[in-house]
């Protein structure tokens, strides 16, 4: 760890290395309570009281403060209540809706009233088509192979 290029002579920089260290700052907090009074025989009355005297003192000190506070700060004014502003906006939106003609659809114009619907025959009225009747053979088809597949117990 020595220098040669150093200026000071190698003795100096010996004796530098030998130094003890600067203590340092007590920062743990098991150093904290070395000047703590040790032993003695049943319980130590006089830091009870201590103790107990202080913790009076922070109470009457913290009620003090809590009068003061409840004199000396004034009373904050209320906003007024947002329910009558939500009310005044609710009776617009509802005149509003009044006044709005409510849409017609297309299918209430052609439907029958509700009393009078009838169901329609299975081929009746409804209009054939190509798809549909391909469809409907192809169903009769399927149908069939399930009804065979269930004679010979496979499904």
């Amino acid at each position: 760890k020595m220098r040669r290029s150093s200026s000071e002579g190698s003795l100096l920089q010996m004796e530098k290395q030998n130094q003890p260290k600067a203590s340092k700052k007590l920062g743990s907090s098991k150093f904290y309570n070395l000047n703590m009074k040790l032993g003695g025989l049943g319980p130590d009355y006089e830091t009870i009281k201590e103790k107990k005297e202080k913790l009076k003192l922070q109470k009457e000190y913290s009620r003090q403060i809590k009068e003061y506070n409840m004199k000396n700060i004034t009373v904050v004014q209320r906003l007024p209540e947002k329910a009558q502003v939500s009310s005044v906006c609710r009776q617009k939106a509802l005149e509003y809706a009044k006044k709005i003609p409510r849409p017609k659809t297309f299918l209430a114009r052609l439907a029958a009233p509700e009393g009078t619907r009838a169901v329609p025959a299975a081929g009746s009225s409804l209009p054939r088509l190509p798809a549909l009747h391909s469809l409907c053979s192809r169903h009769q088809k399927e149908k069939e192979a399930v009804a065979a597949f269930e004679a010979l117990h496979i499904l």
